[in-house]
């Protein structure tokens, strides 16, 4: 896994970034303690790596 913006990952799951920000919104607390930035930024691995297998995200090499 690489680091990814929310908008990159959202286009990975092709939805807007509105819907997976939706997503995310129940897990906001859990990312956050994992590394995920509060704001903009990249998203380390770990986190694109959790959410991918939590959402069924195929993210391209």
């Amino acid at each position: 896994m690489k680091a990814m913006t929310k908008q990159e990952l959202a286009a990975c799951a092709g939805v807007s970034v509105k819907t997976m920000n939706n997503w995310l919104s129940p897990y906001r607390e859990q990312l956050w303690e994992m590394g995920m930035p509060r704001n903009r930024g990249y998203m380390p691995p770990n986190v694109v790596k959790w959410l991918s297998e939590r959402f069924c995200i195929d993210i391209p090499p």
